[in-house]
């Protein structure tokens, strides 16, 4: 290993986690920009499968690193619809003129935010897989298929299956949800607002912990729409039903055949406040930490994580400490931490009620303290971030 290939930080990953934890570097220790390295198996633009909803709280980040999303094609969903068996209440921001959340499409915004590291001047690997991470007392060896580098500190920002969780948590209980993904044209018979999203509910009695969706999404300039299917998979002792079965059911109803779309899997590694974020020179980040099991979100998270990790490399570089040993009460104390503690917590008891009676009772009469409970609890965490920063300034 020549000298060239010793870094003080690799980011293992060049999705939102990876590239926001590379960004927020850059803004509070720039003299790190130069020493680091960010390693992606794919290239650039690389298809991802992804809802693609970006909520306030990432638009939010995004801001405070100088960027701005609507440079982006991106359809601003009107509402967001939580519906039961076709009823229920819809949400949005309370600002005049708003919206419930921004959609993207993930190959497209993983590519512009790392050609805006790139412009920072981080140096980008593509197309280098990462093997195995080897922690030692002084470093950190990373084996890839392209050779082996070391660095003082390693990120790993590599999703849910990522080889640096695995490297540093070699067995542990499984966390994850599993969803299936399918993109189609708009349906001109469709009852439904082609510009609001919607989450339907009417599964949970089938045995599946999680909803169906619907989002307007544009791909290359035309009206696209992104659904799926998510199962939080949060109780065991619940009956595994068959995800393309209800899926498919959904889609019968409105007008659809699921055999004519191209339909895809993948899994999502769900938040747990016990799990391990970190190992002495060692921080995860994103997917690999873990995201929200209520609903699957996970784009305006990773972006939180981001700037998590980075405040904790710029410590341990300040005080000579690798330990990360309050990484984990860093994640714990902040805002984003609380919201996804508390989105597990009603995980748990929400996808526990499969009565349809409680669910039809929930979304059709008691929206309103639904709500409540989302927009104070569960989602707007990055403006109270903001606002306890601004107090302590």
């Amino acid at each position: 290993m020549s000298k060239s290939d010793h870094y003080d930080v690799i980011i293992v990953g060049a999705g939102p986690a990876g590239i926001s934890t590379a960004l927020h570097l850059a803004q509070i220790a720039p003299e790190l920009i130069s020493r680091t390295l960010i390693l992606e198996k794919a290239v650039h633009p690389r298809p991802k499968l992804c809802g693609g909803g970006i909520l306030q709280d990432g638009e939010i980040i995004l801001r405070q690193l100088g960027l701005d999303m609507t440079e982006l094609p991106h359809v601003d969903a009107s509402w967001a619809h939580f519906d039961f068996d076709g009823k229920g209440s819809g949400m949005r921001a309370e600002e005049k003129n708003s919206y419930a959340f921004r959609i993207i499409r993930r190959y497209e915004f993983d590519a512009w935010l790392a050609e805006k590291a790139k412009c920072k001047g981080f140096e980008i690997k593509e197309g280098v897989s990462v093997k195995n991470i080897i922690p030692n007392s002084d470093s950190v060896i990373v084996e890839t298929d392209a050779g082996s580098f070391a660095a003082q500190v390693v990120v790993g920002a590599d999703g849910t299956n990522g080889v640096v969780r695995r490297s540093i948590v070699p067995s542990e209980a499984p966390h994850t949800a599993r969803l299936l993904e399918i993109v189609t044209p708009p349906n001109p018979q469709s009852p439904m607002i082609q510009t609001d999203s919607y989450f339907e509910f009417r599964v949970v009695p089938q045995g599946i912990q999680g909803y169906v969706w619907d989002f307007p999404a544009i791909e290359k300039g035309q009206p696209i729409r992104v659904r799926g299917i998510y199962d939080s998979n949060m109780d065991p002792s619940a009956p595994r039903a068959a995800l393309r079965e209800a899926l498919g059911d959904e889609f019968k109803r409105h007008g659809y055949d699921l055999n004519d779309f191209k339909l895809q899997g993948h899994p999502i590694r769900w938040f747990e406040a016990g799990s391990v974020f970190s190992a002495p020179r060692v921080l995860l980040a994103g997917d690999a930490a873990g995201v929200d099991a209520l609903f699957g979100e996970g784009i305006s998270l990773a972006l939180g994580y981001g700037a998590l990790a980075a405040q904790s490399i710029q410590e341990a570089f300040a005080k000579n400490d690798f330990s990360f040993k309050d990484y984990r009460a860093r994640v714990l104390r902040s805002e984003m931490g609380k919201a996804l503690n508390l989105r597990t917590w009603f995980a748990r008891l929400f996808y526990k009620m499969r009565s349809p009676i409680i669910q039809s009772f929930l979304w059709h009469h008691a929206g309103m303290f639904l709500k409540w409970i989302v927009q104070t609890f569960l989602i707007d965490w990055a403006k109270r971030e903001q606002q306890k920063a601004t107090r302590s300034a």
